[in-house]
């Protein structure tokens, strides 16, 4: 499974990122969320882009401690196992991976399948689909 953005649908709400921190982190704060919507207008038109974590797996190969696993799943961090050195953060090429304010990394789990993001978004800009 993989998260699926139509930005046609997206109206900026940023209520998805809300929604992950909110239930990943305990507070509603969009820089913990492990998604990122950005607006912005060209010309007359509102333009929405998202970034996701699209299961490449690249940071988890990054990992020289093996502290990022997944298989066949979802992505977890061992935390007693990350050195927060950083590497997964920088090989991540949606640029969603960021650290919190421990710096560990802010993986996201599709909220073990069934994410809060695409659940609290109101115009289902947002789906889980089937890997292709």
């Amino acid at each position: 499974m993989i998260l699926h953005y139509q930005p046609e649908k997206c109206t900026g709400c940023h209520l998805c990122e809300l929604a992950c921190s909110g239930y990943k982190e305990g507070v509603f704060n969009p820089a913990l969320a492990r998604l990122q919507v950005s607006s912005g207008y060209k010309g007359d038109n509102l333009v929405n882009e998202a970034r996701l974590c699209e299961k490449c797996f690249k940071c988890a190969d990054a990992c020289s401690n093996r502290a990022i696993v997944y298989d066949r799943g979802p992505l977890s961090l061992v935390l007693d196992d990350c050195v927060q050195c950083g590497a997964c953060i920088e090989v991540c090429p949606t640029a969603v991976l960021r650290p919190d304010g421990r710096g560990f990394p802010l993986l996201c789990d599709y909220c073990q399948g069934e994410p809060y993001c695409v659940k609290w978004c109101p115009h289902e800009a947002l789906s889980l689909k089937e890997v292709e």
